[in-house]
């Protein structure tokens, strides 16, 4: 089941978060999201009552990003992050987006392969974009475009 968070999710969405990356946005941060940012919607997604993914979502105009995903890493390869991404279409899709970006690590080749089975493709590359000087890639998608 995909639903809105809700401040009292935001414990186990941080314990996810420092699971899921290296460089974790803290609890203000993914407060932040939910409360302070016109733009930014946040949804997890459950399973046997316990939170193992969870998503935030930006709508600006007519484009959608996909600001943040996790997924437990005990609960991988199980789709629940084409489940999210899905989610996320239809929400772009119900907003009047026509198309959705993200960023991901160039080193990040399971979601790059996750991204592109969504319909996403290669746009740019944004050159040091994390703080440890990695190389973000820039993905894009029209809204609607895969299914």
């Amino acid at each position: 089941m995909i639903r809105e968070m809700v401040l009292e999710d935001l414990d186990q969405v941080l314990m996810l978060e420092k699971q899921c990356f290296a460089q974790p946005w803290t609890f203000d941060n993914l407060r932040y999201e939910l409360e302070g940012n016109p733009f930014s919607h946040g949804w997890v997604l459950i399973e046997e009552e316990e939170i193992v993914g969870y998503t935030f979502f930006w709508e600006t105009f007519e484009t959608g990003q996909i600001a943040k995903i996790g997924i437990d890493p005990k609960k991988r390869r199980k789709h629940f992050a084409d489940q999210l991404m899905k989610a996320m279409d239809r929400r772009a899709m119900d907003a009047g987006c026509e198309v959705i970006t993200l960023e991901v690590r160039a080193s990040n080749m399971a979601a790059r392969k996750l991204y592109e089975k969504n319909g996403y493709i290669q746009m740019n590359i944004s050159k040091k974009y994390y703080p440890d000087g990695e190389d973000a890639i820039i993905m894009t998608k029209p809204v609607g475009g895969l299914d």
